[in-house]
């Protein structure tokens, strides 16, 4: 599959460019890389190369997750979502779960494979004892399973694709997400085609979520690293609030620290502090990967 890569838009010269800073407006939503950077499945493009021996990042316990979640109740916090690596492969996921559920509502990002029929009922239990919706992202490369296969390694649509039925027999509502591999045009038939597929696997009522490719991690390996003058500077801005970027309002908390978004978790750079406190502050966009939330417009969030 080739991932587009996006048109650039209009940049300062180089004897004016500047640095621009995404200011903090409050926080509205916590992220938690709640599976570090291990996964079960070693995908092509992954932004962070997450894989099965990728333990650069480990996985959050139940009592950092507890630790952040305290904290977001302090700066009024409206919803949690949770992502990896895999989330599912935490031995503590079902805890972590519950625990957010207490606090509000929880999205928790999987590429699928490991909601078995059982699992998925513990899930549905965790469900009925809160007043909190828990919401599922499922993560595909293609709607066709040899080319998803492809790039996310054999049986993984299968197992995907079961997941999302056994999800939508216990009640949850489906999104589904994809690494944008078309011209960003055909996004409106794209998502007639994704909710029909929805559809399909007995899962009416999702909803379709397309990504840009971040050149990083393996994308950069197997397409192309950013280019010297993909990056944003002031006149990016000129005719779009910068606090459109969701790193103006959200953060990534990590068993490491705290980071600006989940894109950056493997930046030095991006670390903000040890804790939610540490953070609620501007933040220069210095990072190629900031140009891509620019010209795509793009947010993590549902």
């Amino acid at each position: 599959m080739n991932f587009v890569p996006r048109q650039p838009i209009p940049q300062a010269t180089p004897e004016i460019a500047r640095v621009p800073e995404v200011p903090f407006t409050g926080l509205e939503t916590l992220w938690m890389q709640v599976g570090g950077t291990l996964c079960n499945l070693s995908c092509n493009h992954c932004f962070i190369s997450c894989h099965p021996e990728n333990h650069n990042i480990p996985m959050m316990t139940l009592g950092k997750v507890r630790t952040h979640l305290t904290a977001a109740k302090v700066h009024g916090v409206k919803e949690i979502y949770i992502t990896g690596g895999e989330v599912f492969l935490n031995p503590e996921i079902m805890e972590i779960l519950s625990a957010i559920l207490e606090y509000g509502p929880c999205h928790a990002l999987t590429n699928g494979t490991t909601l078995n029929k059982k699992r998925v009922e513990q899930l549905r239990d965790i469900q009925s004892r809160s007043i909190h919706p828990l919401h599922f992202r499922v993560s595909l490369d293609s709607l066709d399973e040899k080319e998803n296969d492809s790039v996310r390694g054999e049986n993984s649509f299968r197992q995907a694709t079961e997941g999302i039925r056994n999800l939508a027999r216990a009640g949850f509502p489906t999104h589904l997400t994809l690494v944008r591999s078309w011209d960003e045009a055909e996004d409106p038939v794209m998502e007639k085609r994704v909710l029909q597929f929805l559809s399909d696997l007995g899962a009416p009522g999702g909803q379709a979520k397309f990504l840009p490719g971040f050149l990083m991690g393996e994308l950069e390996k197997t397409a192309r690293e950013y280019h010297a003058n993909e990056r944003v500077t002031e006149a990016c801005f000129e005719n779009w609030p910068i606090t459109n970027l969701q790193c103006s309002s959200s953060r990534m908390a990590t068993e490491d620290g705290v980071f600006v978004c989940p894109i950056l978790v493997e930046e030095p750079s991006a670390r903000m502090g040890a804790t939610l406190d540490d953070t609620l502050k501007p933040y220069p966009l210095s990072h190629a990967a900031c140009y891509t939330c620019r010209i795509s417009g793009m947010s993590c969030k549902s």
